[in-house]
């Protein structure tokens, strides 16, 4: 832990960890463009997926049984601590697994409330000429009752859609193959998917002690999330609908920190909790290393401009418009960069949507809304007026039931740089009220406080 932050420390004020280089100073679109051409083709390639060709093979490498810590079963870990967790929802990986007759299970890297993440390594090894290597990726397997699957149409059509000399491309992270798992209580879906670090979130939580990152580190991760955002929108067509720094990986262009994953797993296996059904093993920290940003977790996209409907986003990072259950489209990510700068920048969310009593409330995020951006415009309200006379009055008046937090403006919350002005100004452009008014992907790009 300290050696990494000692690693933090030591990248230049000018410097990101993020590998990929900094856009020019505008951004008409032949300057966003780069001439580098992704595809799921091309990738899938290089990883020996969906090629006939047969590549030399290795066997399944044996996990220890014995010399670990065994965590109690009356404690909660991983999965568990979801509030909607049900165990026979999960498939119960064991380290050492094969699947697919290919792909060997060797760490867990994490989990959500629909699937978990496990490091896995190719069983067939890479023919590049006078050496043989295994690549690794990261497994995705989801719950087995899974309502639908968002992730595979996604894909489907970024594969139609690539290739591009889009520079977003590069942050998108990519899927490489799919397959079913056959568990005891039914099927599961699994995904192979380009093999990455932590993620920013959890970087700020093991790494910065929830602190946030400095200005230049932010600057840089905004960047590339915009660029991401910026091919999404333009070049596939497809609303993210869920970006948070949960969601923003640390990618990583060769196989050694994942190599050093696998031994570290071999020579000092995780603790673990052994049920009489299914073991749940603990998350395996990696130490981060210079890498590309990469957008991942496209369970909630969704296929075209819209205009969309339905409950969308983290409670926490919901816009005004699914708020208010008006017809959404792009700008809900826009809204969605605008608090993942914020969270990044501060280690702490700006609004909680919680009532005095921690309960979670519409009306209370609401009004923190109001406190931090002013009173929203009265054509807004108007979109949807059954809606909006449940929190305001037949003259646009807040109803008192629900108080606007006092001393909760934009000012007022941000204390952390000493020159505050076009972050500010970054954020009142993102977060505006009425989704028409938020700029795009490519505009923000050239927003004062990014190019500062």
């Amino acid at each position: 832990m300290a050696v990494c932050r000692t690693a933090l420390r030591r990248l230049s004020p000018r410097r990101s960890i993020f590998a990929s280089p900094s856009l020019p100073i505008s951004y008409p679109q032949d300057q966003i463009m780069k001439n580098s051409k992704w595809s799921l083709g091309s990738i899938s390639a290089a990883l020996g997926f969906g090629t006939a060709r047969p590549r030399p093979r290795s066997e399944p490498r044996s996990f220890p049984s014995s010399g670990y810590d065994i965590v109690d079963r009356d404690q909660l870990v991983e999965e568990e601590t979801i509030p909607e967790y049900k165990p026979n929802h999960f498939y119960s990986v064991r380290l050492g697994e094969v699947f697919n007759a290919r792909f060997q299970a060797v760490a867990k890297l994490g989990y959500g409330s629909s699937s978990t993440i496990w490091l896995a390594r190719d069983l067939e090894m890479t023919a590049n000429p006078g050496r043989r290597d295994h690549q690794y990726v990261a497994l995705k397997i989801y719950i087995h009752n899974s309502v639908q699957h968002r992730e595979l149409p996604f894909y489907k059509r970024l594969s139609e859609v690539l290739p591009r000399n889009h520079i977003g491309a590069a942050n998108i992270r990519h899927l490489q193959d799919s397959f079913e798992v056959t568990g005891p209580h039914g099927k599961h879906r699994a995904l192979v998917l380009q093999v990455s670090q932590m993620s920013l979130r959890d970087m700020d939580i093991v790494f910065m002690k929830g602190r946030g990152f400095d200005e230049s580190f932010v600057k840089s991760a905004i960047k590339e999330l915009l660029q991401a955002v910026d091919f999404l929108h333009t070049e596939v067509q497809v609303v993210h609908t869920d970006i948070h720094p949960g969601n923003l990986l640390l990618g990583l262009n060769d196989n050694s920190l994942f190599k050093a994953l696998e031994e570290n797993e071999k020579a000092n296996p995780v603790p673990r909790k052994e049920l009489s059904d299914r073991t749940i093993y603990l998350s395996r920290l990696m130490k981060p290393k210079v890498g590309p940003l990469l957008l991942s977790d496209f369970g909630e996209a969704r296929l075209g401009p819209g205009p969309h409907i339905g409950d969308i986003m983290p409670i926490m990072y919901r816009a005004p418009e699914t708020l208010l259950n008006i017809p959404w489209s792009y700008p809900v990510d826009i809204w969605g960069v605008g608090l993942t700068a914020w969270d990044l920048l501060q280690g702490r969310t700006l609004f909680t949507a919680r009532k005095d009593d921690g309960s979670l409330s519409d009306g209370a995020h609401l009004s923190e809304l109001i406190a931090a951006l002013g009173p929203p415009p009265a054509d807004l309200l108007a979109r949807n007026r059954d809606r909006a006379l449940e929190y305001w009055d037949e003259s646009e008046a807040w109803g008192d039931f629900v108080p606007i937090p006092a001393k909760r403006t934009l000012d007022a919350a941000e204390s952390k740089l000493q020159d505050n002005t076009k972050f500010l100004q970054f954020m009142r452009r993102t977060l505006a009220w009425d989704p028409s008014k938020r700029p795009t992907a490519r505009e923000l790009l050239g927003d004062p406080w990014l190019l500062e």
